[in-house]
């Protein structure tokens, strides 16, 4: 009995940070594309859900532009440190209340990034929100407050 005790203890131990870590809350989201967002063109956006606080804070320093040109070799260098969800967006398109792909993946943060055709860093970080609602006007990303839709 004692040795069944002390080994489901060390097996906790060993792996509370996987089972209690944070995780995604995010279960929700609307996207709302302005009519002529990026002078017309369509829009990638990746979601990333970040497992490390280090590499967390790497990728929050980073713009989209910084972001895009390099997401490959992140992706290789780091693939079990983070979990990419990637779609492209056209001007005008809305998707509501859909279920997020991403919601309870374990992760410290939740960044996006949003390929703009102007500078900026065109990057939000969404933690603690199980609905949010991203505006996607001609310039910048927003995120409108979950409670308003």
């Amino acid at each position: 009995m004692r040795a069944v005790f002390f080994i489901s203890l060390s097996f906790l131990l060993l792996t509370g940070c996987s089972l209690f870590g944070p995780r995604v809350d995010l279960d929700r989201l609307t996207l709302d594309v302005a009519a002529h967002a990026n002078d017309d063109t369509p829009i990638a956006v990746d979601f990333v859900a970040v497992n490390d606080p280090d590499l967390l804070k790497q990728l929050s320093a980073l713009t989209a532009r910084q972001w895009f040109s390099e997401r490959e070799q992140f992706q290789r260098d780091y693939r079990q440190l983070m979990t990419v969800w990637g779609l492209e967006l056209v001007p005008g398109q809305f998707i509501d209340q859909q279920p997020f792909p991403l919601g309870g993946k374990r992760a410290a943060g939740l960044l996006i990034f949003a390929s703009y055709n102007t500078p900026g860093a065109h990057r939000l970080r969404l933690d603690d929100q199980s609905k949010a609602w991203l505006k996607f006007d001609s310039r910048e990303m927003t995120l409108v407050s979950d409670t308003a839709h």
